[in-house]
């Protein structure tokens, strides 16, 4: 392989009320063996996240009015970022920790396979003692079955491991890919926005990847246990989930649009029975029959952006003209 070339890598971070964690995360950034320029999308916090960004004069923020939700909110910074030159944009969560060398073995698997994609680095739980349990269990095991057997049995691990899905916590994205699939689709407020963009990537042949030398700790700030949290503000919650689960199972680009539609919907109104006549559990039933119902007016909008999404081309992602100097921060 060939050495490493010079990169320009912009790292987009979308924060709300990331007080917590914010510090801690510009500071490992700080310590990245590939020089980064890093810009933070801010959704409207209530909180010290934006005079704490203001403390890394090298940090470019770019304040938002309102909350756009995770995935608008990394397109307005992902724009910024490829307007401003960038070759490979890295999106990483508020609540995280990098491996100083992470970028550079990422870029490595990069130059590697230039088919791939996406490229994610693997995810530690917050001490960074073992591989995150939420990862292992919903991504790592189902997904990346041959790197969970190497780690295991012993083996070699290789510089990457082909995967059908990552989460969005920590992703490489190279420029190739964001022009030609996109960013994310402004359907998914919150949940499944990472499910549709590596199923678009999948249809567009863009591989996806897990880099276990590059690594990171995931403090997971947002993770309230259930049972503390309010049944009406848990039932608001876990309806939305559904809705976006919903979302992505008719959007997906495999199988015919009608199929897709009634599969998702029946398959929700069945589940929620389930969760009510047999688990006794009002709260799931009700958001899951909830989520149907939203997501049946819906319907034509989410037939028209998988129309697009089946095409290539940076869609969601606005344009935006390349800052001047003088704009190199925005308060």
């Amino acid at each position: 392989m060939s050495a490493l070339p010079a990169a320009d890598v912009a790292c987009v971070i979308v924060s709300f009320n990331g007080a917590p964690w914010m510090a801690d995360c510009l500071r490992a950034l700080r310590d990245s063996t590939v020089p980064l320029r890093v810009i933070v999308v801010d959704n409207a916090s209530s909180d010290e996240t934006r005079a704490i960004v203001g403390g890394f004069p090298e940090v470019t923020l770019l304040p938002q009015a309102e909350n756009l939700g995770f995935g608008r909110a990394n397109n307005i910074g992902i724009a910024r970022a490829l307007a401003d030159g960038a070759r490979q944009v890295f999106i990483l969560n508020q609540d995280t920790v990098l491996a100083p060398d992470a970028i550079a073995q990422l870029l490595r698997q990069a130059e590697a396979d230039p088919s791939l994609g996406i490229l994610c680095p693997l995810q530690l739980d917050g001490d960074g003692a073992a591989m995150d349990p939420t990862f292992l269990r919903y991504y790592v095991a189902p997904h990346a079955t041959a790197y969970l057997t190497d780690a295991v049995m012993g083996h070699p691990i290789a510089g990457h491991y082909r995967a059908h899905a990552l989460p969005a916590a920590a992703w490489l994205l190279t420029r190739e890919f964001l022009e030609q699939v996109g960013g994310f689709d402004p359907l998914f407020f919150l949940y499944c926005e990472d499910d549709d963009l590596c199923a678009r990537a999948r249809h567009h042949g863009f591989g996806i990847a897990l880099v276990p030398a590059a690594t990171f700790r995931h403090l997971r700030g947002f993770h309230t246990p259930a049972s503390s949290i309010p049944a009406g503000q848990l039932l608001r919650k876990r309806r939305s989930r559904l809705r976006s689960i919903v979302v992505n199972e008719i959007k997906k680009p495999e199988g015919r649009f009608g199929r897709n539609v009634w599969y998702a919907l029946a398959s929700q109104a069945v589940q929620s029975a389930q969760q009510l006549f047999v688990y006794f559990n009002w709260v799931e039933a009700l958001a899951g029959w909830g989520a149907v119902l939203r997501v049946i007016p819906e319907v034509p909008r989410i037939r028209r952006h998988r129309d697009a999404c089946l095409t290539r081309g940076p869609h969601w992602l606005p344009s935006v003209p390349p800052t001047r100097p003088s704009q190199d921060r925005e308060q």
